[in-house]
């Protein structure tokens, strides 16, 4: 009939989490900026070490506090949140061509082992693998 072919799970990494990107955000924004972060906190209304956990993207802020800190930035909260969107869809894509690439070479590496001057894995093209004749 056929072969039965045994296929494992692939682990998956987490995925981002918008804390950190948020986090990530601030920290760019401020450095940018070439502002320190007791400055930035004090002009927020929070403690330094708060602001220090949001941008290590540790603590998940509310609604009040992001306003506060984006307008101590001079940032509007709408900016912020493209911001935030465009680093998770880069780091979105990136981890999708990785599993795409890690699923290709294991494909490659279930096929049968190439006969002497046959078959081999070549160079990425395009960000992906491809089997050369």
């Amino acid at each position: 009939m056929g072969e039965l072919v045994d296929f494992q799970p692939i682990r998956r990494r987490p995925k981002p989490l918008w804390r950190e990107a948020l986090g990530e955000v601030l920290r760019a924004e401020r450095l940018e900026q070439e502002r320190i972060l007791t400055e930035v906190a004090a002009e927020a209304g929070v403690s330094p070490q708060y602001l220090s956990e949001i941008e290590r993207g540790r603590k998940e802020p509310s609604s009040e506090i992001l306003g506060a800190v984006t307008e101590a930035l001079g940032l509007e909260l709408h900016d912020v949140v493209r911001r935030v969107g465009a680093a998770l869809e880069t780091r979105h894509e990136a981890a999708r061509r990785e599993t795409e690439r890690r699923e290709l070479v294991e494909l490659a590496r279930s096929v049968s082992p190439a006969p002497r001057g046959g078959t081999e894995l070549a160079p990425p093209q395009g960000g992906a693998y491809l089997l050369a004749a």
